[in-house]
């Protein structure tokens, strides 16, 4: 394990504490291994792990701290800040940074702390070359190439006279080149033209030791797309994008699971409004119970009457609207008091990610990127607690 876990609360520290939380999420990084494990093996390539946007919400200093550990040599974030907190944090897994960058300050940042850029601009790789120049160390850069996503990148009919230029600029090296399929990713074109921009280059006898065309869609379904190195995003945190990921020949398991604290039981009458805009009409006299977290920890506000929460070994139906910090469930016929452990977001069963996503008409994507970074974050390795995240409670 990465000194970053030697560093962290002892697992009776951590369930001490854990005991004063409301809402948390619960990371399983055996399953995230598991999840390297199953991508590695299917692409057998190198495996860029991408940890952008707080890893997917699951936390990107503990999630990249793990996965050094585990071998894994690049990380792609999309933030400059996030790839400085890696390095503050003590961990040299080679990063790509997909942030833009606009002062000095930040080129030097860049090349000072080894972050590998990604550049598509001559002024780019000119002020890394400056910036290589005044602290005397190498630029590293992945070029971007536009072969049709047209959000970013040299487009691919002038890339390989691009890349010769920054090639030739002293101190700068270019690691890698690397494009984005647009949809499809099982439509030849865009790879063929990331293809023919490498033979341009090889014609010039300028050699890029990585070529990466894959996130997560095609690191799953087109082979001829794998190349050098692929770069799974959400398959890596074990979620199936889509239902027709379901059939790729990899065996992927959830690693993250919310869970919260019951904060009041009370009964209501029949007849009773519950929540704002009484969004639930009691059918009967019945017991509920108050959850404190709601849609300020990442729950969809459409999950209003249609929640799933596993509530003393069953599923028990969500009431009324989902407010900042509160979420109301039915608690007929279950053993709950305050204080009681729920379950909002599960590893299977009926409100795993993808169901909950689903439930609400969002993608599993939004969810996951939804998910606040207040809200603390325990992390799990053998079924102990072996690092924690939250702020001082």
């Amino acid at each position: 394990m990465s000194a970053y876990f030697e560093d962290q609360p002892s697992p009776s520290e951590i369930k001490e504490r854990m005991k004063g939380f409301s809402s948390w999420l619960e990371i399983d990084l055996d399953n995230l291994g598991h999840n390297l494990d199953q991508i590695s093996e299917h692409v057998g390539v190198t495996v860029m792990a991408v940890v952008k946007n707080n890893a997917y919400g699951h936390g990107i200093i503990p999630v990249t701290a793990y996965l050094e550990s585990r071998g894994v040599k690049w990380c792609m974030v999309a933030k400059l800040y996030e790839a400085l907190k890696i390095r503050e944090a003590g961990i040299k897994i080679d990063i790509l940074n997909m942030d833009v960058l606009f002062t000095e300050s930040q080129y030097d940042s860049v090349v000072g702390n080894g972050i590998t850029q990604c550049v598509y601009t001559k002024e780019d790789a000119d002020n890394l070359a400056s910036a290589a120049t005044k602290l005397g160390v190498d630029a590293k850069v992945f070029i971007k190439v536009d072969t049709g996503l047209n959000r970013i990148g040299v487009r691919h009919s002038e890339a390989a006279e691009f890349i010769e230029h920054v090639y030739n600029l002293k101190g700068v090296d270019v690691s890698g080149i690397f494009s984005t399929f647009q949809q499809n990713s099982e439509d030849p074109t865009m790879l063929a033209k990331l293809l023919a921009v490498d033979e341009k280059l090889r014609a010039k006898s300028i050699n890029v030791p990585i070529r990466s065309m894959s996130s997560t869609d095609a690191t799953l379904h087109n082979p001829d797309g794998w190349l050098d190195l692929v770069r799974p995003g959400m398959s890596l945190y074990g979620v199936y994008p889509e239902k027709k990921d379901l059939s790729a020949p990899v065996d992927l398991r959830q690693v993250l699971s919310f869970k919260a604290r019951v904060e009041y039981v009370k009964r209501v009458s029949r007849g009773e409004g519950v929540t704002y805009w009484g969004k639930f009409i009691a059918p009967k006299d019945m017991k509920i119970g108050t959850i404190h977290a709601g849609f300020y920890d990442g729950i969809p506000r459409e999950m209003a009457n249609v929640g799933r929460i596993l509530v003393d070994g069953q599923y028990k139906s969500s009431l009324g609207s989902v407010s900042l910090n509160h979420y109301l469930v039915d608690l007929e016929g279950v053993d709950a008091e305050k204080g009681t452990v729920v379950e909002i977001i599960g590893r299977e069963g009926e409100n795993t990610l993808s169901k909950t996503a689903e439930t609400a008409g969002w993608m599993v994507y939004s969810l996951l990127n939804h998910l606040h970074t207040n809200t603390p974050r325990v992390y799990y390795v053998g079924g102990e607690p072996v690092a924690l995240l939250a702020l001082s409670q």
